[in-house]
């Protein structure tokens, strides 16, 4: 029979898994949404519904890909509800900008995030979220494949394949 946690290490454990990913969880939500209010309430529930794991003492093996996986779920149900398609880098390039590059790095830099985001939204859902999740988002394969719901394997080839034909179409 398991032994309920007492109540207070519950919540040190879920402070703790909040203060490592609440940024990440975000930035990943925003790059979706590029609403910081949409951002927040997703994020908000995304942990909200990992805390109801914990308070009811279910098991929570891997909280990153638990915390990837609800805020993905949250997001398809966002776009749902909104019907639109969800935009990878969006108005969030200012954030990625140094504020002390010249004003004709930053217009090159943002010439670059718009090609590239272009070039996100032309590949499959498959590739982007594969894509995304490893590069801009650094999670590690083990996460991406748990988020995807796919072997590692399988992700490790999505991404190879996302990022192959997301040069093919910068190049073109």
């Amino acid at each position: 029979m398991k032994e309920k946690q007492p109540y207070q290490f519950k919540e040190q454990f879920f402070s703790q898994i909040y203060d490592d990913y609440i940024d990440r969880i975000y930035r990943f939500v925003y790059l979706k949404v590029n609403s910081k209010s949409a951002a927040e309430d997703i994020t908000a529930e995304t942990f909200t519904r990992l805390w109801k794991q914990i308070y009811l003492d279910k098991e929570v093996k891997n909280p990153s890909a638990f915390l990837f996986a609800s805020a993905k779920n949250l997001l398809i149900d966002y776009y749902r509800v909104k019907d639109k398609q969800p935009d990878v880098l969006g108005e969030s390039a200012h954030l990625i900008q140094d504020e002390n590059q010249d004003i004709e790095k930053s217009a090159l830099l943002a010439s670059d995030l718009q090609e590239i985001q272009n070039a996100l939204n032309q590949l499959s859902d498959d590739y982007r979220q594969a894509v995304s999740l490893y590069y801009i988002d650094q999670l590690p394969v083990s996460d991406v494949a748990k988020s995807l719901g796919k072997s590692m394997g399988a992700t490790r080839v999505t991404i190879s394949r996302g990022m192959k034909q997301l040069r093919q179409i910068l190049e073109a």
